[in-house]
C-alpha cells in the first residue's frame, strides 16, 4: 500500500476543513419506493447519502449492492448515528476526486479499483483512512467524536428558570 505524505495529509486535511459546494455534483436517479435516495455524481464517482430514519435507512439498503465502498459513521461517545460529516476521497497521488458533505449516517460511493485515501470529518476533527478498492465491498464505520457541549445547553429567558 502506498504511503501517503504529510503535505497529502495536510492537503486532504484543508479540503475537508474547506469543503466547497461548487457545482461538482449532480443527480443522477433515485432509488424508487416510499423514501427515494438521491444518488449524486462527482467527477465520475457515484455515490449517495441517507439513513436518517427508518424509511432511509431501508432506501438505503435497496441501493447498497450497487456500490463498493460503504460508510457508516456514528458519534464515538454514544454510538448512535451521525450525519453531516465531510467526506474526501483522495486517489494515491493526492488529487481529490471527491468532496462532498454526507446528508445522513450512511454513505456509500462506487470507486474504481486502486488505492485511496478518505479523510472523513465533523466539528473540526478528521480522521483519515487508506484503503484499496478492489473486487470486494468494503464497509467501513467511522466512529467521529461529538462536542455534546451544544446538546446539553438549557437556554432560559426568564426569572422562573430551575437553577441548576
Amino acid at each position: 500500500m502506498p504511503v501517503f505524505s504529510r503535505s497529502l495529509r495536510i492537503a486532504l486535511s484543508s479540503l475537508v476543513a474547506a469543503v466547497s459546494a461548487a457545482g461538482c455534483a449532480t443527480g443522477a436517479a433515485t432509488s424508487g419506493g416510499d423514501a427515494p435516495v438521491q444518488i449524486m455524481e462527482q467527477h465520475g464517482i457515484t455515490y449517495v447519502s441517507g439513513g436518517d430514519d427508518d424509511a432511509g435507512r431501508q432506501a438505503m439498503q435497496t441501493v447498497a449492492a450497487r456500490f463498493n465502498v460503504r460508510l457508516l459513521m456514528v458519534d464515538a461517545g454514544r454510538g448512535r448515528p451521525l450525519g453531516g460529516a465531510t467526506v474526501v476521497v483522495a486517489r494515491s497521488d493526492g488529487r481529490a476526486v471527491l468532496n462532498t458533505t454526507a446528508s445522513g449516517p450512511l454513505f456509500y460511493m462506487q470507486l474504481k479499483p486502486g488505492f485511496y485515501r478518505l479523510a472523513v470529518g465533523y466539528q473540526g476533527r478528521d480522521q483519515m483512512r487508506d484503503i484499496v478498492v478492489n473486487g470486494q465491498p468494503l464497509d467501513i464505520t467511522f466512529p467521529l467524536p461529538v462536542n455534546t457541549l451544544e446538546d446539553d445547553w438549557l437556554f432560559c429567558a426568564t426569572a422562573t428558570c430551575p437553577r441548576r
